[in-house]
């Protein structure tokens, strides 16, 4: 076990958003006199003290019908516990197993298939990656860069809610007459934020509904997670905790077109993906699909559709996680076991410390595995 979770703790520093540095200060911890396990009180001050005032922390502990939700607050340098399940966090990137879930979806209803092209989906001439395939998009090999090379010159751009403003029509531009890959079609594995993106573009175009509504109908609305969206409109203020960026301070949320939201835009509570995790657990086809490998990336490494797949030791693992300007998310799933972990957090994806999300959410699955 400790094997698998060195490794998996690699993998998850690589699959965020963006990273950057930052200063972290210790704070004083009251955890031990709040939480009754002391092992996992260990784990959270082992991964979590180093994080700035206001930081809180939501964590969803699965282990088959038994969840155990606990939420710490750095509160003016005492880290202590706090309700914080209900409260909804940017899950980022997790946001990219939602759009392979729609596209299983699709494919059991027979209005897709994995092996479309980007080139069927068009009116136009895709100058260059037509024959990139719905498969290719969702495990990353479809040789796309991780982000379109003009968002950044895209009109109203701003670098604090960098995916607002890159619409379905600069999007189909950029297919039209910008696009160039960095790898040839299918024979690398390179994370791309623009294919996930896309594909969530794909999937509303085919339906000719959005984003959010597929979700709300596919997922949201028959596991009943009241508390997720996309849309920040729609968030009861009192409810959104304040994202924090690398410095500690707070800042904007960000917002994402339909021409981006399936790469990462929910907005989500522990409380509800602990639904969605126990959805993950069961044999129901549109969930199991994207769980299959679809290409190997290394030794006992591979990805399916969306979902990065970790076999070692006896043990299968789903991870993935996310991070955005604000926040730092983090899920480990042990499927044949029932067990799983999602973190959610406050903490910037800019902060040079983030990937102790990802320590925190791999530590405490590995607490639950022996025990």
């Amino acid at each position: 076990m400790k094997h698998y979770l060195y490794k998996a703790t690699l993998i998850f520093i690589f699959f965020l958003i963006s990273c950057n540095d930052d200063e972290s200060n210790p704070v004083i911890s009251n955890l031990a006199n709040e939480i009754t396990n002391q092992e996992v009180v260990r784990i959270i001050e082992e991964n979590a003290l180093t994080f700035p005032n206001n930081t809180q922390i939501s964590i969803a502990i699965i282990d088959n019908e038994n969840t155990e939700y606990i939420g710490v607050i750095n509160n003016n340098g005492v880290f202590q516990v706090t309700d914080n399940k209900n409260k909804i966090f940017e899950i980022g990137s997790i946001t990219k197993i939602f759009t392979s879930i729609l596209l299983s979806d699709l494919i059991q209803k027979e209005q897709a298939e994995l092996n479309e092209t980007l080139q069927d989906q068009f009116d136009f001439t895709v100058q260059n990656g037509g024959e990139i395939e719905l498969i290719q998009l969702a495990n990353h090999t479809s040789g796309l860069p991780r982000l379109p090379s003009d968002y950044e010159t895209v009109p109203n751009f701003d670098l604090n809610d960098p995916f607002a403003s890159y619409t379905s029509e600069l999007l189909e531009n950029y297919l039209d007459n910008v696009v160039v890959l960095n790898n040839p079609i299918g024979t690398q594995y390179e994370y791309s934020n623009l294919g996930m993106g896309l594909l969530g573009y794909i999937l509303s175009k085919k339906t000719g509904k959005t984003y959010e509504n597929l979700l709300k109908e596919t997922i949201f609305e028959p596991l009943q997670m009241l508390n997720s969206t996309t849309l920040l409109s729609t968030i009861d203020q009192t409810q959104l905790v304040l994202g924090l960026d690398e410095n500690g301070n707070v800042r904007s949320n960000w917002n994402f077109t339909n021409a981006a939201a399936g790469t990462g835009a929910i907005k989500s509570s522990v409380s509800d993906m602990g639904k969605f995790i126990h959805k993950n657990f069961e044999n129901d086809i549109v969930y199991n699909f994207p769980q299959t490998a679809t290409y190997t990336i290394g030794e006992g490494y591979e990805i399916g559709l969306a979902w990065n797949i970790l076999n070692d030791e006896g043990f299968t693992i789903f991870l993935h996680n996310g991070g955005t300007g604000g926040y730092r998310s983090s899920l480990a799933l042990d499927k044949n076991n029932k067990k799983a972990v999602i973190v959610l957090s406050n903490v910037s994806g800019f902060n040079v410390d983030s990937e102790l999300i990802d320590q925190l959410t791999l530590s405490l699955l590995e607490n639950i595995s022996i025990n």
